[in-house]
């Protein structure tokens, strides 16, 4: 591998900075930095990156080691990427491109402009201005959303305005807090004189783009993004948990990003599911397979995971829930095996129905053992894994409408457990919404299914009890489908029941529990 070498392309007026390393020979890709950075924004990227290509970053017009163009015009984006392909070609072969901020802006001009020079497009916060210029237009007669849009860039008309930019540049403190220099803030700052309100055209892109979408990013929209979505052919967008500098914060996460798209990988959904032999885990796991997802199949009995990994074209493992290590070493295998999972929905979990004198002290240390802490050990397994990949993610829980929220007779251990689950998703989805993960606690009531009780406390047949619960419950596709809507729709659905008003939840428990 090649250290980093610093070199200087001779353009027409000025010269470009360029520095180069990794693997000679390779494939190159080339990093472009935006306002008011310089190449160094890379430095953690690249870092990764060369270990497999060779690396080529540039300071732009006016930042870093780059001569600033004599005039206005030589920031232009015509102009910028006039002078980017001067580096480009000189590889004599398509190269990777990505762009973050301006240098994404001038990324979409340059792979409009010349598509044969390049093998792919990554853009990090930086649409192209024609094609906002036309989102505008299209939604001309939707003035808020256009607002909400342009809200967005509420900085440019001050940037736009004459010497007090400049002033405020001249504030160490406020260098300080953009971690930039002087000279990278006042020569940024033409890009934006020279190229807002200046009637970009929308262009067709053939080369193909991905989109990091920055989740955190108090510049760029959804809408800014989708605004490519009529021009470019090949367009794939990813999420990433981070903010505008994404680059220089989450270097590992991009490069990956970055990697994936370059190597076609473009990948499934990954969705694992306990309890995923049979019952809700089982249609939890047909229910995804059927929209396209990998289902990774967890269950304490493996043949019954094999069946379903085989109905779903999925894989299984076997999972005892009550084993903290076994959970470790299942999450590291689908880590290592199919990814980070974009889904877990925790349902493994039984435990005895009975009255309270008939369960034992045992029978409570059975059902807290599989149903709370089940859930527990299922999420510090797999949560560092999508804490650390930035993406999100989304966790779901199987509560009890009835259980969890209303009076049961009969069921005091399932009951208390349940109500534990519903507070520790609460508690959970607090905690874990910075990190853009999500979670859901499904609360169906009771469910027709054969392992809806595994068994009942004490030793008589309890067959009332039995027969109440096999006979009131909804079907484990009915609940398949609430596991994956509230997935689809990004929310908690289906958490109704702590919000019924107490007096309509005594109503219910006495038609539940008929006297």
């Amino acid at each position: 591998m090649a250290p980093a070498r610093e070199r200087f392309v001779e353009c027409a007026d000025l010269r470009l900075r360029v520095v180069e390393e990794g693997v000679e020979g390779a494939t190159a890709v080339v990093l472009l930095h935006g306002f008011p950075d310089s190449l160094r924004v890379w430095d953690g990227v690249a870092a990764r990156l060369r270990e497999r290509f060779w690396v080529v970053r540039v300071d732009l017009p006016g930042a870093g080691g780059s001569g600033r163009p004599p005039a206005r015009e030589g920031f232009r984006i015509a102009r910028v990427v006039r002078d980017l392909m001067v580096v480009v070609r000189q590889f004599r072969q398509p190269v990777h491109l990505v762009g973050h901020d301006w240098g994404s802006v001038i990324g979409w001009g340059a792979v409009a402009e010349e598509p044969s020079s390049f093998l792919s497009f990554t853009s990090l916060s930086g649409p192209d201005l024609g094609h906002v210029r036309d989102w505008v237009a299209r939604h001309r007669w939707h003035p808020l959303a256009v607002l909400n849009l342009v809200r967005k860039s509420w900085y440019i008309a001050g940037f736009l305005l004459p010497a007090l930019p400049e002033l405020l540049w001249r504030v160490p403190e406020v260098r300080r807090r953009l971690g930039a220099h002087h000279r990278e803030l006042v020569n940024g700052l033409e890009l934006y004189r020279a190229n807002i309100g200046r009637g970009a055209v929308a262009r067709r892109v053939s080369v193909p783009v991905h989109q990091i979408a920055l989740a955190d990013d108090p510049y760029v929209s959804r809408r800014h993004l989708e605004a490519a979505e009529p021009w470019v052919s090949d367009l794939t967008r990813t999420p990433l948990v981070a903010g505008h500098w994404a680059p220089r914060t989450h270097p590992a996460q991009v490069s990956r990003l970055i990697e994936d798209f370059i190597d076609g990988r473009r990948r499934r959904r990954v969705v694992v599911v306990t309890g995923a032999g049979g019952g809700i885990g089982r249609a939890t796991a047909v229910r995804f397979a059927r929209e396209g997802a990998l289902v990774v199949a967890l269950d304490v009995d493996l043949a019954a995971a094999r069946r379903t990994a085989d109905e779903t074209g999925g894989h299984a493992y076997a999972l005892d829930v009550t084993d903290s290590a076994a959970a470790r070493e299942v999450a590291r295998l689908v880590e290592e095996r199919h990814g980070v999972p974009d889904v877990v929905v925790a349902d493994a979990g039984a435990g005895p129905a009975g009255s309270s004198p008939s369960t034992s002290e045992e029978d409570w240390r059975e059902v807290l053992n599989a149903d709370l802490w089940g859930v527990v050990r299922l999420w510090r397994a797999f949560a560092p894994y999508l804490v650390e990949r930035a993406q999100g993610g989304h966790l779901v829980v199987t509560a009890s409408a009835a259980a969890g929220r209303f009076r049961t007779s009969g069921l005091p251990a399932y009951s208390t457990t349940r109500a534990a689950v519903l507070m520790l998703a609460q508690s959970l989805a607090a905690e874990l919404k910075p990190h853009g993960i999500r979670v859901s606690s499904i609360c169906p009531g009771v469910v027709d299914t054969a392992g809806a009780v595994t068994r009942f406390a004490g030793d008589e047949e309890q067959t009332s009890l039995r027969k109440k619960v096999r006979s009131r419950g909804l079907g484990p596709d009915e609940v398949a489908d609430q596991v994956f809507r509230a997935v689809e729709r990004e929310t908690a659905a289906a958490r109704a029941a702590r919000r019924v008003p107490p007096r309509l939840a005594r109503l219910i428990e006495r038609v539940a529990n008929p006297t």
